[in-house]
């Protein structure tokens, strides 16, 4: 072989060669494309889930923020109730009472009833409606207002409503409260307001008076009988001895 033609041989097998060699380069960097590719939404991946954990920690840390300030708002809101009862058991008057049970002043209460009290007592609507109908400016904590609503007569009457829807609208120290909405069914007393004597409370406490008084008495006269008679005969002979001197004269 002439020199020439080997010359052309190794320039052949350089050039195949480095073809291997690009070949391989190239391979190479696929692979290690693919590599930081991967790498790469690895990590975007990881700064996903990352900024996905921080936002709930953020999103529960607030929850748990605006949870904590509403309980300590409402463990220190006052709490205005309004309801309508017995004075008490089988008293058979009706009171409208207004308290406010919770922990500090209620300012600007104001109380809906719909519809509208009105009272079998007729004398009672008009005051009832006027104290409604104004705006209570500063209610203290366990402040207990009380009106005269209505009687037993209420039942008998029969063309007035039993049933009212209540709203209670007021201010505490954080601002205006949640509104309170409710219902109030009169008929719920009926059974508790008859049947009993109206003073009923009372004349059993007389009647045991009267009893211990009863028994003082026995047990005085039983301790102390011997006295009793002899003061008794006493008097008797000083009544005899008078009569006797009034029949001299």
């Amino acid at each position: 072989m002439q020199p020439t033609e080997w010359i052309a041989l190794a320039s052949g097998v350089v050039a195949l060669v480095a073809a291997g060699i690009s070949v391989w380069q190239a391979r190479t960097a696929v692979v290690s494309a693919r590599n930081s590719a991967r790498q790469a939404q690895a990590a975007d991946e990881q700064v996903r889930v990352a900024r996905e954990q921080l936002q709930q920690a953020e999103r529960v840390h607030r929850e748990q923020l605006a949870l904590a300030q509403q309980i300590h708002r409402e463990q220190n809101e006052p709490y205005v109730v309004v309801d309508i009862a017995a004075i008490e058991p089988g008293s058979g008057l009706l009171a409208l009472i207004i308290q406010n049970s919770g922990p500090t002043v209620a300012r600007d209460v104001r109380i809906q009833f719909t519809p509208e009290l009105e009272s079998s007592v007729p004398q009672l609507t008009p005051r009832l409606q006027s104290a409604l109908s104004r705006t209570i400016s500063v209610l203290p904590p366990g402040r207990r207002l009380v009106y005269a609503f209505d009687t037993h007569e209420r039942w008998r009457a029969g063309n007035l409503p039993m049933e009212f829807d209540v709203t209670v609208d007021s201010t505490g120290p954080a601002g205006p409260v949640e509104q309170l909405t409710y219902k109030i069914d009169l008929e719920v007393l009926a059974e508790s307001l008859v049947g009993e004597r109206t003073h009923k409370r009372l004349e059993d406490r007389l009647g045991k008076v009267a009893d211990a008084v009863k028994q003082l008495s026995s047990t005085y006269g039983t301790a102390n009988g011997e006295a009793i008679r002899a003061e008794r005969q006493r008097e008797r002979d000083a009544w005899q001895r008078q009569s006797s001197g009034d029949s001299d004269v």
